[in-house]
Parts: C-alpha cells; sequence; structure tokens
C-alpha cells in the first residue's frame, strides 16, 4: 500500500488511513452480511430497538480486530514476509509463526467477545446462560494471553507494558473529567458498557501508536 501515500508520509498516519480504511470495509460487509441473513432467515430478527451508541462501537471495534485477526493469519503463511514484517534477518521460524498465530486468536477471540453481550441480548438469550457462554470464552481469551505473552521476546513485552500504562493514564483521565461534569450536572451519566467500550477503543489506539512507535508495524 506504500504507493497510494506519498514518500514523507508519517508511518502513524498511514496506519491511521489503513485503520479506518478497515473499519469502513468492515462496516459495508457487515451490513451486507447482516441483510442476506435477514432475508435467508427472516424468523431470525435481532432486536434493535435498544441499541446505543457504545454498541455500535463495540460493533466497529470488534469487526476491525476481526479483520486485525485474520489478516495476521494470513500472513503466517509466507514466512519471509512475516520475518521482514517482524524486522528479522530472515525468514520467520517455527516459534515466530506460532506467536503470530496466538496474537491473532487473541484477537479473534477479542473481536468476538466485545459485541458479544448486546448480540446476545438482541436474541433474548437467557441472561445466566449468555453471562456463562462470556464468561467461558473470557477465561479461554487470558489463557491464550498469558500463553502469548510467557512465549514472546523482551521488545513485545514492552510494548503490552506500555500499551498498558499509557492506556490506564489515558483512561482514567477521561473517566475523572466526564464523572466530575456528570457530578456538575453538565454530562449525562454513562454506564459501565460505556466505559469499557471508550477504554477498548483508547486501547486499541494507544496499542498502534506505540507498535509504530517501537517500530514493530
Amino acid at each position: 500500500m506504500a504507493r497510494f501515500f506519498p514518500a514523507d508520509t508519517p508511518e502513524w498516519t498511514r496506519h491511521a488511513v489503513r485503520l479506518f480504511g478497515i473499519g469502513f470495509v468492515a462496516g459495508v460487509v457487515g451490513y451486507g452480511v447482516g441483510q442476506f441473513g435477514y432475508r435467508l432467515f427472516p424468523g431470525l430478527q435481532f432486536d434493535t430497538s435498544a441499541l446505543r451508541w457504545a454498541d455500535v462501537a463495540a460493533g466497529f471495534l470488534g469487526a476491525v480486530m476481526l479483520i486485525s485477526s485474520l489478516a495476521v493469519v494470513f500472513s503466517t503463511f509466507n514466512r519471509a514476509s512475516l520475518g521482514k514484517l517482524l524486522r528479522l534477518e530472515g525468514p520467520a521460524g517455527d516459534d515466530e509463526v506460532r506467536a503470530a498465530r496466538t496474537q491473532a486468536a487473541v484477537m479473534g477471540l477479542s473481536a468476538v467477545i466485545l459485541p458479544l453481550p448486546m448480540v446476545l441480548s438482541g436474541l433474548e438469550v437467557a441472561p445466566p446462560l449468555a453471562l456463562a457462554v462470556i464468561v467461558a470464552l473470557l477465561l479461554l481469551h487470558t489463557a491464550l494471553n498469558l500463553r502469548l505473552y510467557r512465549s514472546v521476546d523482551e521488545l513485545f513485552r514492552r510494548v503490552v507494558v506500555e500499551a498498558g500504562a499509557l492506556t490506564f493514564w489515558l483512561g482514567q483521565g477521561l473517566l475523572f473529567v466526564w464523572a466530575a461534569a456528570e457530578r456538575l450536572a453538565a454530562a449525562p451519566p454513562i454506564t459501565a458498557w460505556d466505559i469499557y467500550v471508550v477504554l477498548m477503543g483508547v486501547y486499541l489506539v494507544v496499542s498502534m501508536v506505540v507498535t509504530v512507535r517501537r517500530g514493530l508495524a
């Protein structure tokens, strides 16, 4: 995609444009799939009467992570390309391929788990069953995350720690400002779901920025 950008375009701008493009394509594809499913199964209707801005944002973030996950999976089938992406001196080895696929699995699960509460709610699944499914997937997600963290090199661990720390400081700052405005009756109240979706959005942006700064993308 480098030919679409001028030679002096900053790296963060390239990634931001790519991320926006991924989200746009995901939205178009998701809309098409939804329309096809509605016509194929007219009796299976999703209740959108209670859909809120945070639900739409969660769906968008989930689509971005799903496409990113698929892109990582496809990259593992070309070891030379993966080695170049990881800034290796040669093709990626078995360890790098396993780590990349584990990372893809983590992102894929994140893409499923994030919008899952609103999907299960819209399908009117019994709350205890829906919560049990979410908790089970979250436990699997946590196990994969720990496995990935233990298997990668020190640079990747520093990226994870740095992204988490920046997300915490930015997140608590944004939350305090909103909480103060809410207490002063200058802003409407928000829910834990709203807070989590915004936090996840901040984390994805921060992770992208940190990854680029560290030269891993």
